[in-house]
């Protein structure tokens, strides 16, 4: 598979009916030619009391985009809030797996896992 660095990053807001519940579906590589858009979303305040970030149709990221992802995770523990990254493929897996960030990155395989988890 042929990976283009500078593949736009398209980031969906799915609307939910909780008003303190943001779901982000993220479609494309995210890396760090794009990953400041999701960065500054997930920054944006007031600040949902959950998040949910879909990244089954992200084929690929790069560190500087993991990186998000562990800002992501502190920026919530500190913020007393939940996130869940749901449906990351098997690359993505084996990255949050080879760098040691599985053991404290809230990923789960399905949105319902994830609700169920985190309710």
């Amino acid at each position: 598979m042929e990976h283009n660095p500078t593949q736009a990053l398209t980031i969906e807001v799915v609307p939910d009916p909780r008003a303190d519940v943001k779901i982000l579906k993220l479609i494309g590589p995210l890396t760090i030619h794009n990953f400041f858009d999701f960065q500054e979303i997930t920054r944006q305040r007031p600040a949902p009391r959950l998040l949910f970030v879909d990244v089954s149709e992200v084929p690929y990221i790069d560190s500087a985009a993991l990186g998000s992802f562990v800002g992501l995770h502190v920026s919530c523990e500190s913020g007393k809030r939940k996130y869940a990254l749901v449906g990351a493929n098997e690359r993505l897996q084996t990255l949050f797996d080879l760098t040691h960030v599985k053991s404290f990155l809230q990923a789960y395989d399905s949105m319902a896992e994830a609700e169920s988890a985190l309710a």
